[in-house]
């Protein structure tokens, strides 16, 4: 865009068009969706969408509609994927745990053999000038 002046329809690369073009149609995203991802205003994607449609009339048959709420074949290896990683999620939580309980109680053994509280919060240190000051 650097200061070259385009020709109408030489701005968007063919593919690219094309692939816009089907991406809005099969519904997969919007125009704004469109917008975002390839900085084209989204007034000239509904007229390349438009003009597409125009020079191309599809009857219902011959246009495909994907169904987007489509149902997956089930494969009984995924409940077992996920199975396991649930398994091994589980195991390292309940090992956070644990870690968690024995830094607590660390925490509570500096504090009552050693006055060291851990979670209170260490002052904010003074410059020497500051602490004469109050002194006086």
């Amino acid at each position: 865009m650097s200061g070259q002046t385009k020709k109408r329809g030489a701005t968007i690369p063919r593919l690219l068009r094309q692939a816009i073009i089907q991406d809005y149609l099969s519904g997969r995203k919007s125009s704004y969706m469109l917008s975002v991802e390839h900085g084209i205003d989204q007034k000239n994607i509904n007229k390349m969408v438009n003009r597409y449609q125009r020079e191309n009339p599809l009857t219902l048959e011959q246009l495909s509609i994907p169904q987007p709420m489509k149902r997956k074949k089930h494969n009984p290896s995924d409940d077992l994927t996920l199975r396991l990683e649930n398994e091994e999620l589980r195991r390292q939580l309940e090992a956070a745990r644990l870690k968690l309980e024995g830094y607590q109680i660390m925490g509570d053994i500096l504090d009552e053999e050693y006055g060291i509280d851990l979670l209170k919060k260490l002052e904010a240190k003074q410059s020497s000038n500051s602490k004469s000051d109050t002194q006086e």
